[in-house]
C-alpha cells in the first residue's frame, strides 16, 4: 500500500480511536510502515502525480519529523494528531503533483486542513491568529484561482506538466499563481500575517504551519515551476532575488526587537523564507535544486524543534518571553541544550544543518551570477546570530526568575532527540546524500 494511502487511511479512522495514547502508538507504527514502503519506491500511483528521487527523499524526512511531532503530543491532542496525519498525507500528494490541476487541488486541501488545525481555539489570542490565517489563505486562493482561470483562457491545459515555452499572456497567468503561492510562503510584501498567526496560534500548531507546511509548499512549487522559472528574463530573476533579500532583511531586523519568543521565531521564519527564495532566483545553476532541498530539510528539523520546545515550556511553566527563559539551563539542562543546538543551527553556525544548507543555497546563487544578493544574504545570516545568541544568553547566563525545576517528559525528549539528530547529521555528513539524489 502506498505511504499516502496508509497515512490518509489512518487519519480517517482516527476518530474511531477513543484514547490518544492508542492513536499515538498507531500513528507511529503507520509512519514507520509508510517510511518502509517509501524506501521501496512506492508513490501515490495516480494520474497527475509522479515521484522523483528528491521528492521521495523529502517525503521520508517528513515522515521522520511527523513522528517527532507525534511523540510531543499530550493526552488532549487527539484532534491535532488527526490533522497532522491529514497534513502529512496532503504533503505527499502536493509534492508528487505533476500538473497544475493536481497541484492546486492538493494545495487548497492543505490550506483547508490548516484552517481546521487552528480552529481549536482556547483564548482570544489564538482566535485572532486563526482569523488572520483564514483571511490570508482566502486571499492567496483567490489570486491562485484567478491566475488559473487566465492560464486556461490562454488556451493551455491544466492537466499536463508545465513547460518552458509560453507567451506573455500565459506567463502573466502563471505569475499570478506563483504570487499566490509566495503569499503562503510569507515573502515580502505578503509577510505581515505570519508574524501574528505563527505567534498567536498554539506553538505546536505553529511548528506544523511554519515548518512542515512551508517547506512542503516551497519544494513542491520549485518542482512544478522549474521549467517556467528557467524561461524568466534576467530582470525577473533579479526581481525574485530582490524580494528574497528584502524578506530576509526585514524578518531579521524585526526579530531583533522582539521580546516575545514566539513572535521572534515567527519573524525568523519570514527571514528563512527569504533564504529559500534564493534558489528560485538561481534556477540557472545546477546546484539550485540541491540548495533548496537542503534548506528545506534543515529548516524542517530546526523550526519544528524550536516551536515544539516552546510549546512544552509554555504548557509546563507558562514561558512566553525572553525574561521567562532566564536561567532555564539551571532548571532543566537538557531542554536548554536541545533548544540551544537548534538556535545555533538556525543562526548558521558550522557543523550544523543550518550552516551547510545555507552554504549550498548561497553557492547556487553565486554560480548563477547573483553574488551581490548572496553577499546581502550572508550579512543577514550574521545579523540573525544577534537574536539567537540573546536567547542562549538568557538560558545560560542569567539568574532564573523561578526556583521550581522543570521535569523532563520522556515522549517529548525522544521527539526532540530525533530532531536534533537530524540537525547534526545533515550538518556533518549528509552532503553525500544530496549529491546522490542530485536534486532531481
Amino acid at each position: 500500500m502506498s505511504p499516502f494511502a496508509l497515512v490518509f487511511g489512518t487519519a480517517l479512522l482516527s476518530p474511531l480511536i477513543s484514547h490518544t495514547r492508542w492513536l499515538k502508538g498507531l500513528s507511529l507504527l503507520i509512519l514507520a510502515i509508510a517510511g518502509f514502503n517509501l524506501s521501496l519506491g512506492e508513490g501515490i500511483g495516480l494520474t497527475y502525480f509522479a515521484q522523483t528521487d528528491a521528492i521521495r527523499f523529502f517525503e521520508g524526512i517528513i515522515l521522520i519529523v511527523a513522528a517527532a511531532i507525534v511523540l510531543h503530543f499530550d493526552h488532549d491532542d487527539h484532534g491535532t494528531l488527526t490533522q497532522l496525519l491529514l497534513i502529512v498525507a496532503a504533503s505527499m500528494a502536493l509534492l508528487e503533483s505533476s500538473t497544475l490541476l493536481s497541484f492546486v487541488i492538493t494545495f487548497e486541501a492543505m490550506s483547508i486542513i490548516s484552517f481546521v488545525l487552528v480552529s481549536n481555539i482556547k483564548d482570544s489570542k489564538q482566535a485572532e491568529g486563526a482569523i488572520k490565517l483564514f483571511f490570508t489563505g482566502a486571499t492567496a486562493t483567490g489570486i491562485i484561482l484567478f491566475g488559473l482561470a487566465l492560464f486556461t483562457l490562454s488556451g493551455h491545459s491544466i492537466d499536463t506538466a508545465l513547460g518552458n515555452d509560453y507567451d506573455a499572456f500565459s506567463l502573466i497567468a502563471l505569475s499570478l499563481i506563483f504570487i499566490g503561492i509566495l503569499y503562503k510562503l510569507t515573502i515580502f510584501p505578503m509577510h505581515a500575517w505570519a508574524a501574528d498567526s505563527y505567534a498567536q496560534v498554539s506553538h505546536s500548531n505553529a511548528a506544523i504551519l511554519s515548518a512542515l507546511m512551508k517547506t512542503v509548499v516551497a519544494v513542491a512549487t520549485f518542482h512544478l515551476f522549474s521549467p517556467v522559472l528557467a524561461q524568466l528574463s534576467m530582470p525577473s530573476i533579479y526581481g525574485l532575488a530582490t524580494l528574497a533579500v528584502i524578506t530576509m532583511t526585514l524578518g531579521n531586523m524585526l526579530a531583533l526587537y522582539q521580546r516575545n519568543i514566539a513572535r521572534m521565531l515567527a519573524y525568523s521564519s519570514i527571514a528563512h523564507a527569504g533564504y529559500m527564495l534564493i534558489p528560485f532566483a538561481a534556477i540557472a545553476s545546477q546546484f539550485a535544486h540541491i540548495g533548496l532541498l537542503y534548506l528545506a530539510v534543515a529548516y524542517l528539523f530546526m523550526q519544528t524543534a524550536v516551536f515544539l520546545i516552546l510549546a512544552r515550556l509554555y504548557q509546563d511553566d507558562g514561558i512566553e518571553t525572553l525574561a521567562d527563559l532566564k536561567g532555564l539551563a539551571q532548571r532543566n539542562p537538557l531542554y536548554a541544550l536541545l533548544f540551544s543546538v537548534q538556535l545555533l543551527s538556525l543562526a548558521g553556525i558550522p557543523l550544523l544543518a543550518g550552516f551547510m544548507s545555507k552554504a549550498v543555497a548561497f553557492y547556487a546563487g553565486v554560480d548563477a551570477g547573483l553574488w551581490l544578493f548572496v553577499l546581502i544574504a550572508l550579512l543577514n545570516s550574521a545579523l540573525s546570530v544577534g537574536y539567537y545568541a540573546w536567547i542562549i544568553k538568557q538560558l545560560y547566563f542569567d539568574a532564573p526568575t523561578k526556583d521550581r525545576p522543570l521535569v523532563s517528559r520522556l515522549g517529548f525528549v525522544l521527539g526532540e532527540l530525533i530532531l536534533v539528530a537530524g540537525t547534526l547529521y545533515f550538518g556533518v555528513v549528509a552532503i553525500d546524500v544530496f549529491k546522490v539524489i542530485g536534486g532531481n
